[in-house]
């Protein structure tokens, strides 16, 4: 079987669609009446027996919360697992926290043949050394000086219990040397009224602060 033939100038298909809604051109009217081709189209447009390809099949979209549950679920585990894994920085042994005065930050200075360093953190003979502390301003606060030298067990005092005004490196009066060939920790009792001397200093120990100073 073969399709029939236009009998003159066939017509687009986007006309006869046009027709087929409209119905108005008289052109295209006489010539389907009188081509069986072209009716033929016209036919099928309107029996709607052109089989067109399937469309693609769409996927539902999704909920925009449901994007963002799990986003947030990912950011909320990233922040735990910082809060878990992130080390706490390690304290450092020249400050102490004490009731009534806050932080108290202990330092030495130390005097080699008539120059003072404040930067050093290492003795020979000879050597004179001076502790200063910073504290809050307005606040008054006992300091008792001791020395430990690695492997003691007690504390040696070199200086008088003394009261400070409190400020910027603010001296503790006096000035001691050290001596031998292990590290010496210089540590600071720090309280708000005078008190007892304990029997041992350390860093961490309540209301201490020390600074470690080595052999050259």
């Amino acid at each position: 079987m073969t399709a029939a033939q236009c009998i003159g100038e066939p017509i687009s298909w986007l006309r006869l669609e046009r027709f087929a809604l409209a119905g108005t051109d008289a052109q295209i009217r006489d010539h389907v009446a009188a081509c069986p081709a072209c009716k033929q189209c016209l036919d099928d447009i309107q029996r709607d027996v052109v089989a067109l390809p399937p469309l693609p099949a769409i996927a539902p979209r999704r909920r925009w919360w449901t994007l963002a549950l799990p986003i947030a679920g990912a950011l909320a585990a990233a922040a735990i697992a910082l809060v878990i894994i992130r080390p706490r920085a390690p304290a450092r042994e020249n400050i102490a926290h004490v009731k009534g005065l806050g932080e108290v930050v202990v330092d030495v200075v130390r005097e080699r043949g008539g120059t003072f360093r404040e930067d050093v953190r290492t003795f020979a003979a000879g050597d004179r050394w001076k502790v200063v502390v910073t504290c809050a301003l307005a606040k008054t606060a006992w300091l008792d000086v001791g020395v430990v030298e690695d492997g003691a067990r007690s504390a040696d005092y070199p200086l008088a219990p003394a009261q400070i005004a409190c400020g910027n490196r603010v001296v503790i009066p006096g000035a001691f040397r050290l001596t031998g060939d292990k590290p010496n920790r210089v540590c600071v009792h720090v309280a708000t009224a005078a008190t007892a001397r304990p029997t041992a200093l350390a860093p961490g120990d309540p209301d201490v602060a020390c600074v470690t100073l080595r052999p050259e």
